[in-house]
C-alpha cells in the first residue's frame, strides 16, 4: 500500500542532510578564506574540503527538492548514492581516525541513513505525492453523418459489403 508521505520526508531528510553540510561548510570555508588565499597546501585543501561539503549540500537539497519528494528514480539514486560515498568516506578518512569526534561526525551518517531508508521505502511502496486532479477531458464529438468513417461503423460502408 502506498505511503503518500514518504517522498516529502525523504526529501526533508536529504534537505536536513544538505543543509547540514551547506552551513558547516559555508562556516568553515568563510574563516579559512577570511584572510585571503590559503598560504600552504594543507589550508589550500582544508578549504577545498568545505567548498566541496558546500557543493554536496546544495546537490542534496536541490536533488531533495525537486526529485526526491516526486519519488523520481533518478533523484533516488543520485542522493543515495552520492552522498552515501561521500559519508562513507568521511567516515573512514575523518571520523575513525579521530580528526572528528563521533558525535559530531556521525550527524550527517545518520540523516543519510533515515533518509536512505525512508525513501526506499518510499520507492518500494511506489507512494507519489498527491497532486492536483487532471481536468475532464471531454469525449471525441461522434463522426459526422454520412462520413466514411460513420459508414465504416455502422456497416453500410465498403467494410461492411
Amino acid at each position: 500500500m502506498p505511503n503518500r508521505h514518504l517522498p516529502a520526508i525523504a526529501a526533508g531528510l536529504y534537505s536536513a542532510w544538505g543543509l547540514l553540510h551547506l552551513g558547516l561548510g559555508t562556516a568553515m570555508s568563510w574563516s579559512a578564506l577570511a584572510s585571503g588565499p590559503p598560504a600552504g597546501e594543507l589550508e589550500a585543501e582544508s578549504a577545498m574540503y568545505f567548498l566541496c561539503a558546500i557543493v554536496f549540500g546544495v546537490q542534496a537539497i536541490v536533488v531533495a527538492l525537486t526529485l526526491n519528494r516526486r519519488n523520481d528514480r533518478v533523484g533516488y539514486w543520485l542522493n543515495l548514492a552520492v552522498l552515501g560515498a561521500v559519508d562513507a568516506a568521511f567516515l573512514v578518512v575523518m571520523v575513525v581516525p579521530g580528526h572528528v569526534d563521533v558525535a559530531g561526525g556521525l550527524s550527517g551518517p545518520l540523516l543519510w541513513c533515515l533518509a536512505a531508508a525512508v525513501s526506499t521505502a518510499a520507492l518500494r511502496s511506489g507512494g507519489v505525492p498527491a497532486q492536483q486532479p487532471e481536468p475532464a477531458t471531454t469525449p471525441a464529438p461522434p463522426h459526422p453523418p454520412g462520413s466514411s468513417a460513420a459508414r465504416a461503423s455502422s456497416g453500410t460502408g465498403p467494410a461492411g459489403w
